[in-house]
Protein backbone atom coordinates (compact mmCIF):
# COMPACT_ATOMS: atom_id res chain seq x y z
CA UNK A 1 0.00 0.00 0.00
CA UNK A 2 1.12 3.53 -1.06
CA UNK A 3 2.85 5.83 1.70
CA UNK A 4 3.51 8.92 -0.68
CA UNK A 5 2.23 12.10 0.56
CA UNK A 6 -0.98 11.46 -1.39
CA UNK A 7 -2.21 9.52 1.54
CA UNK A 8 -1.88 11.09 4.33
CA UNK A 9 -5.57 12.68 5.43
CA UNK A 10 -6.91 15.90 5.18
CA UNK A 11 -9.16 17.67 7.47
CA UNK A 12 -12.13 16.57 6.37
CA UNK A 13 -11.62 13.31 6.30
CA UNK A 14 -10.07 13.02 9.94
CA UNK A 15 -13.27 14.45 10.87
CA UNK A 16 -15.41 12.61 8.60
CA UNK A 17 -13.56 9.03 10.05
CA UNK A 18 -13.09 10.79 13.89
CA UNK A 19 -14.61 7.49 15.57
CA UNK A 20 -13.13 4.87 13.49
CA UNK A 21 -9.69 7.11 13.66
CA UNK A 22 -10.26 6.54 17.44
CA UNK A 23 -10.56 3.03 17.30
CA UNK A 24 -7.97 2.15 15.09
CA UNK A 25 -5.20 5.35 14.68
CA UNK A 26 -4.02 7.55 12.16
CA UNK A 27 -1.55 5.41 10.50
CA UNK A 28 -4.66 2.54 9.70
CA UNK A 29 -7.03 4.71 8.56
CA UNK A 30 -4.81 6.71 5.78
CA UNK A 31 -3.85 2.87 4.98
CA UNK A 32 -7.35 2.78 4.44
CA UNK A 33 -7.51 5.74 2.32
CA UNK A 34 -4.68 4.64 0.15
CA UNK A 35 -5.49 1.29 -0.59
CA UNK A 36 -6.39 -0.74 -3.91
CA UNK A 37 -9.06 -2.70 -3.25
CA UNK A 38 -10.26 -5.65 -5.98
CA UNK A 39 -13.97 -6.66 -5.15
CA UNK A 40 -14.93 -9.85 -7.27
CA UNK A 41 -18.38 -10.42 -7.36
CA UNK A 42 -20.98 -8.00 -6.05
CA UNK A 43 -23.62 -10.73 -4.87
CA UNK A 44 -25.33 -10.94 -1.77
CA UNK A 45 -22.06 -11.34 0.29
CA UNK A 46 -20.06 -8.91 -2.28
CA UNK A 47 -22.65 -6.05 -1.28
CA UNK A 48 -22.29 -6.37 2.55
CA UNK A 49 -18.62 -6.06 1.73
CA UNK A 50 -18.57 -3.35 -0.50
CA UNK A 51 -20.86 -1.30 1.72
CA UNK A 52 -18.66 -2.08 4.95
CA UNK A 53 -15.44 -1.04 3.02
CA UNK A 54 -16.90 1.95 1.42
CA UNK A 55 -18.36 3.48 4.48
CA UNK A 56 -15.21 2.75 6.51
CA UNK A 57 -13.11 4.64 3.85
CA UNK A 58 -11.46 2.64 1.82
CA UNK A 59 -9.52 4.73 -0.58
CA UNK A 60 -10.46 2.88 -4.12
CA UNK A 61 -12.90 0.14 -4.96
CA UNK A 62 -12.77 -1.88 -8.21
CA UNK A 63 -15.65 -4.47 -8.62
CA UNK A 64 -15.48 -6.81 -11.22
CA UNK A 65 -19.12 -8.53 -12.10
CA UNK A 66 -20.10 -9.83 -15.52
CA UNK A 67 -24.17 -10.81 -13.90
CA UNK A 68 -27.32 -9.33 -15.18
CA UNK A 69 -29.53 -8.89 -12.36
CA UNK A 70 -32.26 -11.34 -11.61
CA UNK A 71 -35.27 -11.26 -10.20
CA UNK A 72 -34.11 -13.84 -7.69
CA UNK A 73 -31.57 -11.10 -6.35
CA UNK A 74 -34.13 -8.73 -5.37
CA UNK A 75 -34.71 -10.48 -2.10
CA UNK A 76 -30.69 -10.80 -0.92
CA UNK A 77 -29.43 -7.62 -2.38
CA UNK A 78 -30.52 -4.08 -0.49
CA UNK A 79 -28.68 -2.32 -3.56
CA UNK A 80 -30.97 -3.63 -5.90
CA UNK A 81 -34.47 -2.77 -7.31
CA UNK A 82 -37.14 -4.36 -9.45
CA UNK A 83 -36.37 -1.45 -11.96
CA UNK A 84 -32.97 -3.14 -12.12
CA UNK A 85 -34.08 -6.27 -13.49
CA UNK A 86 -31.99 -7.40 -16.68
CA UNK A 87 -29.01 -4.37 -16.12
CA UNK A 88 -25.64 -5.30 -15.74
CA UNK A 89 -25.56 -5.81 -11.78
CA UNK A 90 -22.40 -4.12 -11.12
CA UNK A 91 -23.97 -0.75 -13.09
CA UNK A 92 -26.84 -0.81 -10.84
CA UNK A 93 -25.19 -0.87 -7.66
CA UNK A 94 -22.86 1.44 -8.55
CA UNK A 95 -24.50 4.95 -7.79
CA UNK A 96 -25.90 3.63 -4.54
CA UNK A 97 -22.35 2.78 -3.32
CA UNK A 98 -21.36 6.02 -4.15
CA UNK A 99 -23.72 7.48 -2.35
CA UNK A 100 -22.75 6.18 0.85
CA UNK A 101 -19.47 7.51 0.20
CA UNK A 102 -18.67 9.85 -2.57
CA UNK A 103 -15.28 10.63 -1.10
CA UNK A 104 -13.85 6.83 -2.65
CA UNK A 105 -12.97 6.14 -5.97
CA UNK A 106 -15.03 3.62 -7.40
CA UNK A 107 -14.30 1.94 -10.59
CA UNK A 108 -17.08 -1.26 -12.14
CA UNK A 109 -15.25 -3.83 -14.65
CA UNK A 110 -18.35 -6.12 -16.56
CA UNK A 111 -16.04 -8.61 -17.96
CA UNK A 112 -15.79 -12.20 -17.03
CA UNK A 113 -13.03 -13.36 -14.33
CA UNK A 114 -11.35 -15.79 -16.72
CA UNK A 115 -11.30 -12.91 -19.10
CA UNK A 116 -8.11 -11.34 -16.82
CA UNK A 117 -4.64 -11.97 -17.32
CA UNK A 118 -2.45 -12.06 -14.57
CA UNK A 119 -1.01 -8.52 -15.34
CA UNK A 120 -4.77 -7.05 -14.17
CA UNK A 121 -4.16 -8.03 -10.77
CA UNK A 122 -0.48 -6.32 -10.47
CA UNK A 123 -1.92 -3.14 -8.94
CA UNK A 124 -4.19 -4.38 -6.21
CA UNK A 125 -3.60 -4.37 -2.60
CA UNK A 126 -5.88 -6.73 -1.85
CA UNK A 127 -8.54 -8.90 -3.44
CA UNK A 128 -11.84 -9.97 -1.98
CA UNK A 129 -13.95 -12.66 -3.91
CA UNK A 130 -17.04 -14.05 -3.78
CA UNK A 131 -19.08 -16.51 -5.57
CA UNK A 132 -16.58 -18.80 -7.00
CA UNK A 133 -16.22 -22.08 -7.39
CA UNK A 134 -13.26 -24.38 -5.89
CA UNK A 135 -11.73 -24.48 -9.67
CA UNK A 136 -11.85 -20.91 -9.59
CA UNK A 137 -10.70 -19.90 -6.42
CA UNK A 138 -7.92 -22.50 -6.96
CA UNK A 139 -6.78 -20.40 -10.16
CA UNK A 140 -7.19 -16.98 -8.72
CA UNK A 141 -5.17 -18.13 -5.37
CA UNK A 142 -2.12 -18.82 -7.45
CA UNK A 143 -2.11 -15.64 -9.07
CA UNK A 144 -2.47 -13.60 -5.81
CA UNK A 145 0.34 -15.72 -4.65
CA UNK A 146 2.41 -15.20 -7.88
CA UNK A 147 2.05 -11.63 -6.65
CA UNK A 148 2.32 -11.00 -2.78
CA UNK A 149 -1.73 -10.20 -2.77
CA UNK A 150 -3.60 -11.30 0.04
CA UNK A 151 -7.05 -12.87 -0.60
CA UNK A 152 -10.24 -13.17 1.27
CA UNK A 153 -12.68 -15.82 -0.33
CA UNK A 154 -16.60 -15.94 1.09
CA UNK A 155 -19.39 -18.44 -0.01
CA UNK A 156 -22.88 -18.68 0.69
CA UNK A 157 -24.94 -21.81 0.70
CA UNK A 158 -28.40 -20.76 2.15
CA UNK A 159 -28.12 -20.08 5.61
CA UNK A 160 -24.33 -21.95 5.60
CA UNK A 161 -21.31 -19.88 4.75
CA UNK A 162 -17.79 -19.78 4.82
CA UNK A 163 -14.89 -17.38 4.65
CA UNK A 164 -11.30 -18.76 3.43
CA UNK A 165 -8.44 -16.47 3.64
CA UNK A 166 -4.68 -16.41 2.59
CA UNK A 167 -2.22 -13.52 3.83
CA UNK A 168 0.06 -15.38 2.78
CA UNK A 169 2.47 -14.04 5.48
CA UNK A 170 1.30 -11.32 7.73
CA UNK A 171 2.81 -9.47 10.50
CA UNK A 172 0.44 -8.22 13.12
CA UNK A 173 0.96 -6.05 16.09
CA UNK A 174 -1.16 -5.43 19.39
CA UNK A 175 -1.13 -3.73 22.37
CA UNK A 176 -2.78 -5.18 25.50
CA UNK A 177 -2.56 -4.47 29.37
CA UNK A 178 0.18 -6.55 31.00
CA UNK A 179 -1.23 -9.43 33.43
CA UNK A 180 0.99 -11.62 35.82
CA UNK A 181 2.71 -13.64 33.25
CA UNK A 182 4.54 -11.76 30.77
CA UNK A 183 3.81 -13.24 26.95
CA UNK A 184 6.36 -15.33 26.09
CA UNK A 185 8.41 -15.39 22.19
CA UNK A 186 7.26 -19.00 21.40
CA UNK A 187 5.11 -20.73 18.80
CA UNK A 188 1.48 -20.64 19.50
CA UNK A 189 0.01 -22.35 17.22
CA UNK A 190 0.66 -24.16 13.75
CA UNK A 191 0.34 -20.76 11.46
CA UNK A 192 1.03 -18.07 14.16
CA UNK A 193 4.12 -17.68 16.19
CA UNK A 194 5.02 -14.49 18.93
CA UNK A 195 8.07 -13.14 17.31
CA UNK A 196 8.71 -9.86 19.70
CA UNK A 197 7.19 -8.47 23.01
CA UNK A 198 7.67 -4.47 23.55
CA UNK A 199 6.71 -3.26 27.12
CA UNK A 200 5.79 0.26 28.37
CA UNK A 201 4.79 1.92 31.12
CA UNK A 202 1.93 4.31 30.94
CA UNK A 203 2.76 7.60 30.96
CA UNK A 204 -0.02 8.85 33.72
CA UNK A 205 -0.09 5.83 35.39
CA UNK A 206 3.19 4.04 35.59
CA UNK A 207 1.83 1.24 37.19
CA UNK A 208 -0.59 0.58 34.02
CA UNK A 209 2.23 -1.59 32.40
CA UNK A 210 1.57 -2.52 28.40
CA UNK A 211 2.47 -5.03 26.12
CA UNK A 212 3.09 -4.81 22.18
CA UNK A 213 3.00 -7.99 21.27
CA UNK A 214 4.21 -8.97 17.49
CA UNK A 215 3.33 -12.31 15.71
CA UNK A 216 3.59 -13.56 12.56
CA UNK A 217 0.93 -15.61 10.63
CA UNK A 218 1.49 -17.57 8.25
CA UNK A 219 -1.01 -18.98 5.61
CA UNK A 220 -1.74 -21.81 2.96
CA UNK A 221 -2.59 -21.69 -0.32
CA UNK A 222 -6.42 -22.98 -1.06
CA UNK A 223 -5.21 -25.93 -2.79
CA UNK A 224 -3.23 -27.21 -0.35
CA UNK A 225 -5.44 -26.25 2.13
CA UNK A 226 -8.28 -28.50 0.69
CA UNK A 227 -5.33 -31.16 0.42
CA UNK A 228 -4.02 -30.68 3.99
CA UNK A 229 -7.31 -29.92 6.30
CA UNK A 230 -7.21 -32.13 9.55
CA UNK A 231 -7.86 -31.11 12.94
CA UNK A 232 -5.29 -34.53 14.22
CA UNK A 233 -4.11 -33.35 17.36
CA UNK A 234 -5.45 -29.96 17.42
CA UNK A 235 -8.57 -30.75 19.81
CA UNK A 236 -9.47 -32.71 22.36
CA UNK A 237 -11.42 -35.90 21.90
CA UNK A 238 -14.16 -34.16 23.43
CA UNK A 239 -14.03 -31.28 21.29
CA UNK A 240 -13.55 -33.13 17.75
CA UNK A 241 -16.98 -34.68 18.84
CA UNK A 242 -18.51 -31.63 19.07
CA UNK A 243 -17.17 -30.34 15.60
CA UNK A 244 -20.13 -28.48 14.42
CA UNK A 245 -21.45 -30.53 11.12
CA UNK A 246 -21.21 -27.49 8.67
CA UNK A 247 -17.14 -27.80 8.68
CA UNK A 248 -17.13 -30.78 6.94
CA UNK A 249 -20.26 -30.46 4.82
CA UNK A 250 -18.57 -27.29 3.74
CA UNK A 251 -15.36 -28.77 3.16
CA UNK A 252 -16.57 -31.57 1.09
CA UNK A 253 -18.45 -29.71 -1.75
CA UNK A 254 -15.33 -27.26 -2.18
CA UNK A 255 -13.64 -30.77 -2.39
CA UNK A 256 -15.39 -32.46 -4.60
CA UNK A 257 -18.86 -30.31 -5.81
CA UNK A 258 -22.04 -33.36 -5.33
CA UNK A 259 -23.91 -34.35 -8.10
CA UNK A 260 -26.69 -35.54 -5.69
CA UNK A 261 -27.38 -35.69 -1.71
CA UNK A 262 -26.31 -39.52 -2.14
CA UNK A 263 -22.89 -37.97 -3.61
CA UNK A 264 -22.46 -35.81 -0.08
CA UNK A 265 -23.58 -38.20 2.27
CA UNK A 266 -20.99 -40.55 0.69
CA UNK A 267 -18.19 -37.80 0.26
CA UNK A 268 -18.75 -36.14 3.98
CA UNK A 269 -18.09 -39.69 5.36
CA UNK A 270 -14.62 -39.26 3.69
CA UNK A 271 -13.90 -35.43 4.38
CA UNK A 272 -14.70 -36.31 8.34
CA UNK A 273 -11.73 -39.31 8.20
CA UNK A 274 -9.35 -36.62 6.48
CA UNK A 275 -9.73 -34.25 9.11
CA UNK A 276 -10.02 -37.06 11.57
CA UNK A 277 -13.04 -36.51 12.89
CA UNK A 278 -15.66 -38.58 13.96
CA UNK A 279 -19.02 -39.02 11.29
CA UNK A 280 -21.08 -40.36 13.50
CA UNK A 281 -22.40 -37.26 14.50
CA UNK A 282 -23.35 -36.27 11.38
CA UNK A 283 -26.95 -35.29 11.22
CA UNK A 284 -29.00 -36.38 8.19
CA UNK A 285 -30.97 -33.64 8.39
CA UNK A 286 -28.12 -31.45 8.51
CA UNK A 287 -26.91 -33.08 5.34
CA UNK A 288 -30.25 -32.77 3.25
CA UNK A 289 -30.65 -29.33 4.44
CA UNK A 290 -27.24 -28.23 3.46
CA UNK A 291 -27.37 -30.28 -0.18
CA UNK A 292 -31.08 -28.12 -0.65
CA UNK A 293 -29.51 -24.85 -0.10
CA UNK A 294 -26.16 -25.27 -1.92
CA UNK A 295 -25.40 -22.20 -3.68
CA UNK A 296 -28.47 -20.56 -2.20
CA UNK A 297 -27.33 -16.60 -1.39
CA UNK A 298 -29.66 -15.55 2.45
CA UNK A 299 -29.59 -11.33 3.41
CA UNK A 300 -28.83 -12.00 7.12
CA UNK A 301 -26.36 -15.05 6.45
CA UNK A 302 -24.24 -12.70 4.29
CA UNK A 303 -24.66 -9.81 6.24
CA UNK A 304 -22.95 -11.48 8.80
CA UNK A 305 -19.84 -12.91 6.75
CA UNK A 306 -19.79 -9.56 4.41
CA UNK A 307 -19.42 -7.84 8.29
CA UNK A 308 -16.68 -10.45 9.25
CA UNK A 309 -14.56 -10.17 5.85
CA UNK A 310 -14.45 -6.33 5.83
CA UNK A 311 -13.38 -6.45 9.50
CA UNK A 312 -10.85 -8.19 8.88
CA UNK A 313 -9.49 -6.43 5.76
CA UNK A 314 -9.71 -2.89 8.17
CA UNK A 315 -7.65 -5.06 10.64
CA UNK A 316 -5.03 -6.06 8.29
CA UNK A 317 -4.65 -2.39 6.96
CA UNK A 318 -3.90 -1.37 10.32
CA UNK A 319 -2.35 -4.44 11.70
CA UNK A 320 -4.06 -3.74 15.14
CA UNK A 321 -4.45 -7.55 15.68
CA UNK A 322 -4.00 -10.93 14.51
CA UNK A 323 -6.24 -11.64 11.24
CA UNK A 324 -8.32 -14.76 10.46
CA UNK A 325 -6.23 -18.00 10.41
CA UNK A 326 -7.66 -19.54 7.74
CA UNK A 327 -11.46 -20.97 7.86
CA UNK A 328 -14.46 -20.08 9.10
CA UNK A 329 -17.76 -21.22 8.75
CA UNK A 330 -20.80 -19.93 9.99
CA UNK A 331 -23.97 -22.00 10.94
CA UNK A 332 -26.93 -19.90 10.50
CA UNK A 333 -29.44 -22.73 13.03
CA UNK A 334 -27.13 -22.66 16.07
CA UNK A 335 -25.08 -19.81 14.97
CA UNK A 336 -21.92 -20.99 15.61
CA UNK A 337 -19.28 -19.27 14.15
CA UNK A 338 -15.96 -21.24 14.50
CA UNK A 339 -12.52 -20.58 12.97
CA UNK A 340 -10.36 -23.07 12.34
CA UNK A 341 -6.61 -23.05 11.41
CA UNK A 342 -5.29 -25.38 8.86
Amino acid sequence: MSTSTESKLSADEIALYDRQIRLWGMAAQANMRSARVLLINIGSIGTEVAKNVVLSGIGNLYVLDDHIVQPEDLGCQFLLTPEDVGAQRVDACLPKLQDLNPRVNLKVDHSALSSKSREFFHDFDLIVATELTSDEIAALNKVSRSLGIPIYVAGSNGLFSYIFVDLIKFESEEEKLKSGRSTEIAKVSTNREIVKVDVRADEDDPKKVYEKVTTVNMYKPFHEFLQSATLQDKLTRRQAKRVNNILPLTVSCLTQYPGSLKDLQRNVVQTCNDLHITSENLKPEYIEQFYNQLGVEFAPVAAIIGGAVAQDVMNILGKKSSPLNNFLVFDGITLEMPIYEF
